[in-house]
């Protein structure tokens, strides 16, 4: 998953239409915006985030920062992950990165035991996805133990990833 940097914008109540119109304009010329949703930018580094944070303070809009992490397109994402993240207005799948851990099962396990580790696993996953030719869980950052206990209940191992 792709680190992200999402600015939730605090936009004042009773502001005229034009207004997000013209922070919209002034961001396009001093920032690469990666993509939005609703209050929310979304941009890829510190700097554009500087950027997009030295606009914002001009208008007088707070801003809070979050780290989000973005998911690959074809990640399969469960009925969960509605809790744990949203999707932009371009259709990319994004997760709250303090919310999440994501992990995979090291390649010295037996490929039977991760099948039914996996099974065990599914009841709690938000998303999984395929990189460089193995599977990698996303699962509630509080359930990390559980998914330790599980694969060594099976004689596997997992590792975290960052």
């Amino acid at each position: 998953m792709e680190p992200k940097i999402g600015l939730m914008m605090d936009l004042p109540e009773g502001k005229i239409p034009g207004f997000y119109a013209q922070i919209v304009k002034a961001l396009a010329g001093k920032v690469d915006l990666f993509d939005r949703d609703k209050e929310m930018l979304i941009v890829s580094n510190e700097e554009q985030q500087l950027a997009a944070l030295d606009v914002m303070a001009h208008f007088n809009i707070e801003t809070n920062p979050m780290q989000l992490r973005l998911l690959p397109d074809d990640a399969e994402l469960t009925d969960l992950f509605s809790d744990y993240g949203f999707t932009s207005r371009a259709e990319h799948n994004y997760l709250y990165d303090k919310l999440v851990v994501q992990f995979r099962f090291t390649t010295d396990s037996p490929q039977a035991e991760i099948d039914q580790a996996a099974l065990q696993i599914e009841e709690h996953l938000l998303a999984q996805y395929q990189a460089q030719d193995r599977t990698v869980y996303v699962v509630d950052r509080q359930l990390e133990e559980l998914m330790q206990g599980i694969a060594k209940a099976y004689r596997c191992r997992i590792e975290m990833l960052p």
